[in-house]
């Protein structure tokens, strides 16, 4: 079972010039990169094709709202992370820890940090505390990214495609293999800004088609 909807009790902006600054750092990289492939596509014609995904939903939502433009030629998404409220302080303070990656999400592509642009995917992940649930809305840089549509994708290989290979994140579509939810999955904390904090109460909750286990559910 999912919520219907959900109550909004606060939402908070961090503001932490280090994590910032290290954000911006791999964001100006990344433009880089994406200049010189196309000021010099014959030295860039070993590497996979540069693949923008421009439909993600909080992305759009965001820009519907009139909010500071992302830079979408380098994959710049807001997306969703469910964690506990005293987890994302932490991580606001300390940025994310990738040696603990996938130990509250699990490991289906790979050991990364798991981010969604659906509310309700975020929410799975999500821990009551004091009656609340807690997500952060992050900046993420996706970069090159690796696309996958397969049920049983390889993890390892898909790890190491982004650790040691060309690629910046894998974009699992889920979605499309088996009508749940896209995953966005990052290895790199130079990639993510933990910019909001939002607590929220869950509300009435219901069986849905989209939901793993739900009517019509593979």
């Amino acid at each position: 079972k999912v919520p219907r909807d959900f109550k909004v009790v606060e939402v908070k902006r961090n503001e932490n010039s280090k994590l910032w600054r290290k954000y911006v750092y791999g964001k100006v990289s990344l433009q880089k990169e994406r200049e010189l492939d196309r000021r010099n596509p014959e030295a860039a014609a070993h590497l996979p094709e540069y693949c923008e995904i421009k439909d993600v939903l909080t992305t759009q939502a965001w820009e519907a709202s009139h909010g500071e433009p992302l830079d979408s030629n380098i994959n710049e998404w807001y997306l969703w992370h469910g964690t506990s409220r005293s987890a994302a302080e932490n991580i606001c303070q300390l940025d994310f820890k990738m040696r603990l990656a996938g130990s509250a999400t699990g490991t289906l592509y790979g050991r990364g940090t798991y981010f969604a642009e659906n509310i309700t995917k975020a929410d799975e992940y999500a821990k009551e505390e004091d009656g609340t649930y807690t997500v952060l809305l992050c900046r993420v840089l996706g970069g090159r990214v690796r696309y996958t549509d397969e049920k049983n994708p390889d993890a390892e290989e898909l790890t190491k495609q982004c650790v040691e290979g060309p690629y910046d994140c894998v974009v699992g579509d889920r979605a499309k293999v088996s009508g749940t939810y896209r995953e966005f999955i990052v290895f790199d904390a130079e990639n993510v800004y933990p910019e909001y904090v939002v607590n929220y109460e869950r509300g009435e909750l219901f069986k849905s088609a989209s939901y793993p286990g739900g009517p019509g559910a593979p």
